[in-house]
């Protein structure tokens, strides 16, 4: 399937924002339409078609042929553009296969990738003569409704569109799914003098053409200076995943967003801040191991926040990778070990060859990597996401994830009680593996 990303207008409302072409302005460390392609390349899409109007030059200069972004990506330039989006979308019947399916999306509208995956999905039940259109019906969660062409739908099929309809019950998210339906309605509505999509939208609509698939994820329609800033705090309030153990979400996602805030228009990536945060927690074990528990309890807690980072800055920039998932395990794993480690050395300095001590802080080293095998276990075999706080119950308070660990490690720092806090640690780490086997076994 292929996408066609119109790019044609002037954006004129985000002119005193960012003197860039609207669809090249920087949004988070990448430009509006790099984010389209690369959330549709990870849905799968690889071929996109561009029609330019006002920025033509400007927007193939930055883009070329797409291989900065591992997709391939071709033009095709309406000089009409003034006319009307319709006219932008009609453009590309020059390049239009006979039935076709195809995505066609603004380049200034943003999507949550589940959100375009869920219409990719939809658009393998339409027919041939049919367009889907995605649409919210949540209108209490839509981003500056009156600016937003409103649908009045029956069931899941649209009967008329317009931005002043007044009896509507859902909204255009400005994404569609063509058949080949759209083509020849564009050009009956261009020919007779109507040139925005929605009028041809309604020729179809009229027909019962118009198919709604009704999203449950966020979009903005990034228009105007207002609905930027917005976009930009929903795409980083989307950087939390529902895994996060509960001192993550409460507390260190608080920091670790704000850091990525800052470093989202860097080219740092994942891996780099990967071993950043793995050599302050080297610098943490050394600072326990040699009698300063303060600075490495400090320590410890922002090796935590930080490896939150690394993650948050691939989800949001696209740089994801299954290396990248590796490395960060391991290095987490080597991390906590010396720490811990760190620790227990500078315990067992302080006694007389205590053999407790090497017993306890052995209990502590064997649980630490039990949460995160448990829970790649689990997926393995059930193919989902074990997810603490819906799957531990009771005990999803317990601090037995990395976040509590490091967490618990820092309060034992501050506090200078590292026999307690090796003590806890081994018996929260051996406590939350033995209640999770438990309860697994109901249901597996």
């Amino acid at each position: 399937m292929r996408a066609v990303i119109l790019a044609a207008g002037e954006g004129s409302r985000l002119r005193a924002f960012s003197n860039r072409p609207k669809p090249l302005i920087p949004l988070l460390g990448l430009s509006l339409i790099e984010r389209n392609i690369l959330a549709l390349k990870e849905c799968g899409i690889n071929d996109f078609v561009i029609i330019t109007g006002c920025y033509a030059h400007e927007i193939r200069d930055y883009l070329g042929k797409g291989e900065q972004l591992g997709v391939n990506v071709n033009y095709l330039h309406n000089s009409d553009w003034k006319l009307g989006n319709g006219v932008s979308a009609s453009t590309f019947q020059q390049l239009y296969c006979e039935n076709e399916k195809y995505i066609l999306m603004m380049a200034d509208h943003i999507f949550e990738p589940e959100l375009l995956k869920s219409v990719i999905e939809a658009a393998k039940n339409i027919e041939q003569d049919e367009l889907l259109l995605a649409s919210d019906a949540r209108l209490e969660k839509v981003y500056d409704l009156d600016e937003c062409t409103k649908i009045i739908a029956n069931g899941n099929r649209a009967e008329r569109l317009g931005k002043k309809l007044k009896d509507f019950n859902a909204v255009d998210c400005g994404l569609f799914v063509d058949t080949g339906a759209l083509q020849k309605a564009l050009a009956i509505s261009i020919g007779q003098g109507a040139y925005t999509l929605t009028d041809a939208v309604n020729l179809l609509a009229e027909e019962g053409k118009v198919k709604l698939h009704f999203v449950d994820h966020n979009w903005v329609d990034v228009d105007d200076p207002a609905s930027y800033k917005y976009c930009k705090t929903l795409l980083l309030r989307s950087l939390i995943p529902a895994k996060d153990g509960f001192i993550s979400r409460v507390i260190n996602r608080k920091f670790s967003i704000r850091i990525t805030k800052l470093l989202a228009s860097t080219k740092i990536t994942p891996n780099q801040i990967t071993v950043v945060s793995f050599l302050i927690a080297m610098a943490s074990a050394i600072s326990f191991a040699f009698l300063s528990p303060l600075l490495g309890g400090l320590l410890a807690q922002l090796s935590s926040i930080l490896d939150g980072v690394d993650g948050e800055i691939a989800r949001l920039k696209f740089l994801k990778s299954k290396y990248g998932e590796i490395f960060d395990s391991i290095l987490d794993r080597y991390a906590d070990y010396f720490i811990v480690t760190g620790m227990a050395y500078a315990w067992y300095g302080t006694t007389e060859n205590n053999i407790l001590v090497l017993l306890i802080s052995a209990a502590a080293l064997t649980g630490l990597p039990l949460s995160m095998l448990f829970k790649e276990k689990y997926k393995t075999i059930t193919g989902k996401p074990y997810l603490p706080e819906i799957n531990d119950g009771r005990l999803r308070y317990l601090p037995g994830n990395r976040d509590g660990r490091l967490f618990i490690i820092m309060l034992g720092g501050v506090s200078n009680l590292i026999p307690a806090t090796l003590i806890l640690l081994a018996a929260i780490t051996h406590l939350q593996t033995l209640y999770r086997l438990i309860t697994v076994r109901k249901f597996l």
